[in-house]
Parts: structure tokens; sequence; C-alpha cells
């Protein structure tokens, strides 16, 4: 099964029921399907880099929260139809991290390998400027 995030912007509700259901919704539809709900972040309540309009409301505030599944392709259709049509829903965005689990944590460690580099060539570069 791939590993898919996503990046949801949720109308704000002066109370956190309304999320926490549309979570709720989002996750029983995968686990029923066989899918794993990695991890749920709750980014907090920010203001939106524009007024967007949605469902006929306008929203220039959003609560943002942010999901990493393991879920087939069917299953995440039937996850974009239900954010499509939810109108607690301003905006989402998937990304597909990787076929496996395997696949992200490869491209961990060349992350990581290219982080130490990036702070070698930085400590390299201080040590020229006294030469100089």
């Amino acid at each position: 099964m791939p590993l898919y995030e996503i990046l949801c912007v949720a109308a704000h509700y002066p109370e956190i029921a309304p999320i926490r259901e549309l979570l709720r919704t989002t996750s029983n539809m995968v686990v029923s399907n066989g899918g794993v709900v990695r991890n749920i972040d709750y980014w907090g309540t920010r203001t939106l880099p524009h007024r967007m309009k949605r469902h006929q409301q306008h929203h220039e505030v959003g609560d943002f929260v942010h999901l990493t599944l393991l879920t087939s392709p069917p299953v995440l259709s039937s996850i974009h139809e239900l954010l499509r049509v939810d109108p607690r829903v301003v905006r989402w965005q998937t990304l597909k991290t990787g076929e496996k689990l395997d696949d992200v944590v490869k491209g961990l460690s060349k992350g990581v390998a290219l982080q130490q580099g990036e702070e070698r060539w930085r400590e390299l570069r201080e040590l020229g400027r006294g030469r100089f």
C-alpha cells in the first residue's frame, strides 16, 4: 500500500468538534478498508494567504491538519470525494510519499546525508573565510 500525506485546511469553527468529526470520518474510511492512519497532526488555526471561497462561503482563517496514511488508491479516491463535498473543508493537497514504507525510509536517509553534507560545506566555508 502506498504512503500518502494529506494537508487539509478546514473551515474555522469556535469549537474543535467539527474538525474532530471530519478526522474521525476520514480515519474510519481508511481503517475500514484495510489501511493505516500513521499520524494526525493538528497545526492549529492560521490566517489563510488570501481569501478563499468554498461551498459559497468566504474563508480568511482555517484550521490546518496533516494526515499520514497507508492506503490503497481506490480508498484515496473516495477520501478525495469526501473532502470535495464536505462543507467543513476549504482546501486539501495530497502527496504520495512512496510505494512502500521502505521507500520513505530510504528517502529520509538520503535527506539526512544531504543535510550532513550541507553542514560540512558550511563549516569548510567558515574556515576558509579566516584565510583570506
